[in-house]
């Protein structure tokens, strides 16, 4: 035994001891085998699955997997990560039900409410707002309109919330295998960020761009050609960024998400908040690309 010191391993009850015959060294590998299976069987049976699939943790709420495991502490690890990552903190069911359903009807209800959302936007957008141009009396509905920048303002006051209210953005942000399907790239804290900034670009882009160029047609002062384009060009950034963060409205909906610290964590969300959320973006989405058509054609026609 000289000469075969083998360090202190916890799981057995003797202190540090040596290893040197073969016997000795096949105990001790079953032993670190035995404890590498009853260390996955314990972490996988604390895996919680519903009863319609599989729910998913926020991908903030996961830990890393290794790169390289190997041993009793990699496989140990692997099991932790994947206990976490497995539905181990899944949402009760949602007031719309969605949530329990099988992952091929969430999918096409997904479907469904970015197609009629899609469809009632070109609907109000053109026949619905060119009817109401000609209900008003003459002029009404141009000079209405020019005041549309001021939704500027709240966009920029939500972009600035991406980043004070930073944890309630990221706990609505759908995980990945959210109705079978999304698998977006990107961490919860990343999107959040992102969408934040772009919301603050485009926020101060249609208010003080159209203000800026409002002004300078009141003094009569000739504006430069970016200028004149910029209203139009935020309005449509701010329409496909509306576009872009709706899966994090749906999925509040689909699974009653709530934003931590800015919704009732106490009370689920009634459905008839949603659909009001709903009919509202469809007016947002309509005013953005209605004014981005009118703003870039009146550009275009004083070059």
């Amino acid at each position: 035994f000289k000469g075969s010191y083998a360090p202190y391993d916890p799981f057995f009850t003797t202190a540090p001891a040596t290893y040197s015959s073969p016997v000795q060294r096949m105990i001790r590998q079953g032993k670190r085998s035995w404890q590498t299976f009853v260390s996955v069987a314990v972490l996988g049976a604390l895996t919680r699955r519903s009863s319609t699939g599989v729910s998913f943790v926020p991908p903030h709420h996961r830990l890393p997997v290794p790169r390289k495991i190997s041993g009793c502490a990699g496989m140990t690890a692997l099991a932790l990560a994947t206990a976490q990552s497995v539905d181990a903190a899944a949402l009760p069911p949602a007031p719309s039900g969605v949530n329990m359903l099988p992952q091929e009807a969430q999918a096409g209800i997904v479907a469904g409410i970015f197609a009629t959302l899609g469809l009632a936007t070109r609907v109000v957008s053109g026949p619905g707002l060119d009817a109401l141009r000609a209900l008003l009396p003459e002029g009404w509905f141009d000079t209405w309109q020019k005041t549309w920048p001021v939704m500027g303002v709240a966009f920029c006051a939500a972009g600035l919330a991406h980043f004070s209210a930073q944890e309630a953005f990221e706990s609505v942000y759908p995980p990945q295998g959210t109705w079978g399907f999304w698998y977006l790239p990107g961490s919860a804290s990343f999107h959040v960020a992102w969408t934040g900034v772009a919301e603050l670009a485009g926020g101060v882009g249609l208010f003080l761009g159209s203000l800026a160029l409002g002004l300078a047609q009141l003094l009569g002062i000739d504006t430069p050609k970016p200028l004149r384009y910029l209203p139009g060009a935020a309005a449509l950034g701010l329409y496909l960024l509306t576009w872009a963060v709706t899966p994090a409205n749906v999925y509040m909906f689909t699974h009653g998400a709530q934003m931590t610290g800015l919704t009732p964590g106490d009370q689920p969300i009634p459905v008839t908040f949603h659909g009001l959320r709903y009919l509202l973006q469809v007016v947002l989405l309509s005013f953005l690309w209605s004014y981005h058509k009118s703003s870039w054609a009146e550009a275009e026609r004083n070059p």
